[in-house]
């Protein structure tokens, strides 16, 4: 007998049928949502436990995110309900019913409709980033998936992880590459500081995070089958965490397609898209309320005085809510709460985001000063305001040109105006972030790390001060509150003055063995396995397919990615771990490439982040550049405000410091000069009416 041959329709399903199979769908959500609430097996011993717990900590999901991820399976099964039925995924994702679009309401992807604000009235972003662009009010928003630069590449063309490659092989497992691929073997940059590497940290944690799955009641055993599990398979012979099976790993929380529409698996953006100092401040109301001081007029941010020294300037407010706590310290030495919910996860980044606190503190004192009739709200916003302008020229005017290279500025169009307002601002270009951004490109970083951070006082001398392990920093706040080591400004000196590692392959121990390990220094998570397993969770394509959306000639072999890695070496392991040069992974092959000439990251990653750069100043209204956010006079002061600027009026007892921060003092030209020298925004140009009336 012939086989029974199915033929694809490209006709759509009929609004009962939708409704059916959407009534069904929905049914197994909230019963397999029930299960897990009231609990199931006793998870099994692990060892990886506490660093589990802090990695989900920092990926917890929002309520609506939880909301979303429910719409988004419903929206997936049903779809593999009519894939499997023989309708094409084309046809499916063509759908525009209410049966369908309508799954999302009382969501944040619901549409909604912009308050046409009429001057003198001050409008400043929202906190959610909504209605930035009026048209499409939920670009760049929290709670949206992440765009797509390229078609994920599922293992079902829907939404299960890439895990085969070439031909149908099997991918290597991600820890196999990491071991192969990143081993610890440091060289430091001769150019750069360490501060490139922890601005960046800082900087992502202003527009991206990914929630995961990792529920109350769902746990990830090395022998599950949960659809919301991807584990790390550990090879026999590896020589770190032989004898355990495999790295738990939850995948992110699944999105629906924009517009609510049925598609291939997306993933969210808890946080809003723009470079707008969510980090400081909050990504949604709630969270700038619980931050405010609401000080009498003075638009103050909550703070603490250093418990050691009131003389010393203040350090972040004591946790204030769960996701923020370390449980295991009491007393003064407690965690921090900010904007973003990693702020504590390591001392580098909290000592950042100290500075920051004290640099909207100090800006809103003044401006409460030159305009007494303000009330807190006009003070605290218009801080907000022009701290945002701040990150924005710290960003594109200082550090991006070290990452990217002198020829992607230009290619994309990130260098700032020396004078005149922006005329680039356009409507039609989505500021959201991409996936594979927020899931590879945007991780370079993670190449840059020390294992050792150095510490020095305000004269720069390293004298009696003690270096710190990363390993032993993760979510400890002891180093912080450290008055005999000099607490965050001696780590923040130390980023100005220590060296990066150089970027290549290599990745430090404190990140591949000891990531979030508890107690400190034992074994922990390998954050270049999770980085290359959360690409395949996330479906995207492999490096030879963002070679060729960046222009660079596809390699049909090994040897013809000569010209981007041009170490014979590097190409042979590569060679080594995967069976074809279609599979290796993004992060991998990435990190792999010889940098650009004056930059830090390689061709494809520079491509990839001038991308995304390229957006976000195109497309944000509230650019600091454009036509009515300043004045003439307050964006000539903003042009020439600095980082080295922000650290020399916001640690104690700095007097000098070197005018790029990001380059090492040793650079012809860099050598530190006094503070003084250095050009200070003049608030006096905000006394009385501002550009928003």
């Amino acid at each position: 007998m012939a086989p029974l041959v199915v033929m694809a329709t490209d006709q759509p399903p009929t609004e009962g049928e939708l409704q059916q199979a959407i009534d069904q769908a929905r049914a197994e959500v909230e019963n397999e949502s029930s299960a897990n609430v009231s609990g199931g097996a006793e998870p099994e011993e692990n060892p990886f436990s506490g660093a589990l717990n802090a990695l989900n900590r920092v990926h917890r999901p929002t309520r609506m995110a939880v909301e979303l991820s429910k719409c988004a399976t419903v929206l997936e099964r049903v779809a593999k309900h009519f894939k499997d039925r023989s309708f094409t995924l084309e046809t499916l994702c063509a759908i525009d019913s209410e049966t369908v679009t309508g799954l999302c309401n009382d969501t944040s992807m619901e549409p909604i409709t912009c308050p046409r604000l009429r001057p003198p009235r001050a409008e400043f972003r929202s906190a959610n980033g909504r209605c930035n662009n009026r048209d499409n009010p939920l670009w760049g928003s929290t709670e949206q998936p992440l765009k797509r630069l390229l078609e994920p590449d599922y293992n079902d063309g829907l939404m299960r992880p890439r895990i085969t490659g070439h031909g149908g092989a099997p991918l290597p497992s991600a820890r196999l590459v990491s071991t192969v691929m990143h081993e610890d073997l440091r060289k430091s940059s001769p150019v750069n500081t360490h501060m490139v590497m922890q601005f960046g940290q800082f900087l992502d944690h202003d527009f991206t995070l990914t929630p995961s799955v990792q529920e109350e009641g769902i746990t990830c055993t090395c022998d599950s089958e949960d659809e919301h599990c991807f584990n790390i398979d550990i090879p026999s012979d590896d020589p770190d965490f032989a004898g355990t099976p495999c790295l738990q790993f939850a995948r992110s929380k699944a999105s629906p397609n924009e517009g609510c529409h049925m598609g291939r698996r997306q993933q969210l953006n808890q946080i809003t898209a723009f470079v707008d100092a969510s980090n400081v401040y909050g990504s949604s109301d709630e969270e700038i309320e619980a931050l405010r001081e609401h000080s009498g007029g003075r638009g103050l941010l909550k703070s603490r005085p250093n418990p050691a020294d009131a003389n010393k300037k203040e350090l972040l407010p004591g946790a204030m809510a769960e996701a923020f706590e370390c449980a295991e310290f009491t007393g003064a030495e407690t965690c921090s709460q900010a904007g973003d919910v990693r702020v504590n996860e390591q001392p580098g980044l909290t000592s950042m985001h100290t500075v920051f606190l004290r640099e909207h503190n100090r800006i809103a004192r003044r401006l409460s000063q030159l305009n007494p009739r303000w009330d807190d709200d006009r003070v605290f916003f218009e801080t907000r305001h022009i701290v945002g302008a701040l990150m924005q020229k710290i960003t594109y005017g200082e550090f991006l040109p070290r990452v990217v290279g002198p020829d992607a500025m230009t290619k994309f169009h990130l260098t700032l105006a020396t004078n005149g307002y922006f005329s680039g601002y356009d409507a039609s270009v989505n500021p959201t972030i991409s996936n594979v951004f927020a899931t590879a490109a945007f991780r370079f970083g993670h190449s840059l790390v020390q294992n050792l951070l150095l510490r020095f006082d305000p004269d720069f001398n390293q004298g009696s001060r003690c270096p710190f392990q990363l390993a032993l920093g993760f979510f400890n706040p002891t180093q912080i509150f450290n008055n005999n080591e000099g607490g965050p400004d001696s780590i923040l000196r130390g980023m100005t003055t220590q060296p990066h590692q150089d970027f290549d392959r290599f990745m430090v121990s404190g990140l591949t063995k000891h990531l979030f390990a508890d107690p400190p220094g034992s074994l922990g998570l390998d954050l270049a396995a999770l980085n290359i397993q959360r690409g395949r969770d996330h479906g995207l394509p492999g490096y030879n397919a963002w070679r060729e959306r960046c222009g660079l000639v596809k390699a049909n072999s090994f040897d013809e990615l000569v010209f981007e890695i041009p170490d014979p070496y590097t190409r042979k392991r590569l060679q080594h771990v995967y069976s074809h040069v279609d599979d290796i992974d993004l992060f991998a092959g990435a990190l792999a490439e010889e940098s650009v000439p004056g930059g830090v990251v390689g061709p494809t990653f520079a491509c990839l982040i001038g991308l995304q750069f390229q957006d976000l100043r195109k497309g944000d209204r509230f650019w600091f550049e454009n036509r009515v956010q300043f004045t003439g006079a307050q964006l000539a002061e903003i042009r020439q405000t600095s980082l080295a600027r922000i650290l020399c009026d916001n640690t104690d007892g700095t007097t000098h410091m070197q005018p790029d921060v990001f380059r090492l003092p040793t650079q012809p030209g860099n050598e530190r000069v006094a503070c003084s020298s250095l050009p200070q925004v003049d608030l006096t140009k905000w006394r009385g009416r501002g550009p928003q009336g």
